[in-house]
């Protein structure tokens, strides 16, 4: 068995093992039988671009470092998306007097850095302009938005105003002929944000519908599933245009957030109760409606993270980072004459949070989380994970790469995981079955020719494998070749 000492560096804590454990007793056994497939990977990993934090000139940024950043993503994510306004880039349409979006120089270099770093670019359809958008108010009156609103809450929590969706779809139509075009090349498109300003304080759930509200009024009382639609048959209008294959357009929703209890004593549990929390059956009408009700989809995507929304967990990070496997299974489990698409398209998490509790940023702990969540999601036969920017989100996680000032740019080992998953378990691969003694404190992921362990425990671990003993160290994640 030889061992990958390049993925052995990068994904440990700073040790390379370059040779099997030399008298060793092995504490967890791994077997691996290459006669079981279990199915085969349809995994590609992914990074939306959030920030500035790749732009040059800009603040403190640091060419080189910018460099080295560019050429990590190159090698460890085939998959690129970013929103077509907020996260960085301006307003496309500011003015509501003009007649046409004009302002494209900063997607434009998004866009362009996409295309130099390698990616298969991703166009998030969301936000909109100020001068679109109202926010629905309890007693179910609008309030629309105004230009000193464009960057608050407010202004993220707002939904297109029934009588501005034709605008609203001027402008997606304006996106999708640019960079449906060489020599961007867009083929995924994302729907909206987290039905960001769908939700109906009024009634304490989403407008999901395919209501079309009030299309002569300025309130916002539209669903979201008749918003989709609409972006639906303007994409696809677009590509018969540009005489590209409608086939090609690969198109997503709804990206609702699928979020989870602690507790039963909540009045919006759904059915789907796991170890680590119940789902919130708000976010489960969404999809099932959205399923019922959409005129088509490339595919299916989602938001969740490993923490519940009372913020009170259950289980260790470990176990409730099983939900985005979780999420793929059960929409395979559905019904597909009710559901259509819930057993055939792809699954993708637009984003997806898998981080250790508490406040204590841990680069090997956070590593061997998010590893451990794409290995369940990848044998649930999930497609697409794209991670919310490279630097951290929340007190506990740590970022992909070093920030992009002068000496940064340097990988952190989770990086390394996401290379590993593309470089060796990325779409076509068949995944094999595998034995661990202890699966409590080891998980493995194997393919004819590599393996995948995580030492999911603060223990140094020796691993025996075909006759042979490896040493993992506390949290450690490493790639071994059969």
């Amino acid at each position: 068995m030889l061992l990958l000492s390049l993925f052995l560096t990068a994904c440990s804590n700073s040790t390379a093992l370059s040779e099997p454990v030399q008298s060793a007793v092995a504490d967890v056994n791994v077997t691996v039988d290459t006669t079981a497939s279990t199915g085969v990977s349809q995994f590609s990993p992914g990074i939306t671009h959030v920030d500035q934090g790749l732009d040059y000139p800009q603040g403190n940024n640091d060419l080189s470092a910018i460099d080295k950043a560019k050429s990590l993503i190159k090698q460890a994510f085939p998959y690129e998306n970013t929103a077509i306004m907020a996260w960085g880039a301006p307003d496309p349409w500011p003015d509501p007097s003009q007649a046409e979006p004009t302002n494209w120089h900063y997607l434009d270099n998004r866009m362009k850095l996409i295309t130099s770093t390698g990616g298969i670019p991703v166009l998030t359809l969301s936000e909109a302009p100020w001068w679109m958008k109202g926010q629905l108010q309890a007693d179910g009156t609008t309030r629309p938005l105004t230009a000193a609103d464009e960057w608050s809450d407010i202004g993220y929590g707002s939904r297109i105003l029934d009588n501005k969706m034709n605008d609203w779809l001027h402008l997606v139509q304006r996106v999708a002929e640019r960079y449906m075009a060489p020599p961007y090349n867009v083929r995924y498109f994302q729907v909206w944000n987290e039905l960001k300003g769908y939700y109906n304080p009024g009634t304490n759930a989403y407008d999901y519908n395919a209501s079309p509200g009030n299309p002569d009024q300025p309130t916002a009382t539209h669903g979201y599933t008749y918003m989709y639609n609409q972006v639906y048959n303007r994409l696809m209008q677009v590509a018969n245009e540009l005489h590209i294959g409608k086939d090609s357009i690969k198109v997503g929703g709804p990206y609702i957030v699928m979020d989870t209890w602690s507790s039963p004593n909540q009045s919006q549990l759904s059915t789907i109760r796991k170890a680590y929390g119940i789902y919130d059956e708000r976010s489960v009408d969404v999809v099932l409606y959205w399923l019922q009700h959409k005129v088509g989809a490339g595919f299916i995507t989602l938001d969740s993270g490993n923490s519940n929304k009372d913020n009170v967990n259950n289980a260790d990070p470990f176990t409730s980072s099983e939900r985005f496997a979780d999420m793929t299974q059960w929409l395979r489990s559905l019904d597909p004459t009710r559901y259509p698409g819930a057993t055939t398209l792809p699954v993708w998490f637009a984003e997806w949070y898998a981080t250790p509790y508490g406040n204590t940023p841990n680069n090997d702990y956070n590593n061997a989380i998010k590893a451990y969540a794409m290995v369940k999601f990848i044998q649930a036969g999930g497609s697409v994970a794209l991670s919310w920017g490279w630097a951290s989100n929340g007190s506990s996680d740590t970022n992909i790469w070093t920030a992009t000032q002068a000496g940064g740019g340097r990988p952190l080992p989770v990086y390394y995981s996401y290379k590993a998953f593309k470089g060796y378990f990325g779409p076509g691969t068949r995944i094999y079955d595998t034995t661990v003694s202890n699966p409590d404190s080891v998980t493995a992921l194997a393919s004819s020719s590599h393996i995948l362990l995580i030492n999911k425990t603060t223990m140094n671990i020796n691993i025996g494998i075909n006759h042979k003993v490896v040493l993992l160290k506390s949290y450690q994640v490493a790639v071994f070749a059969l």
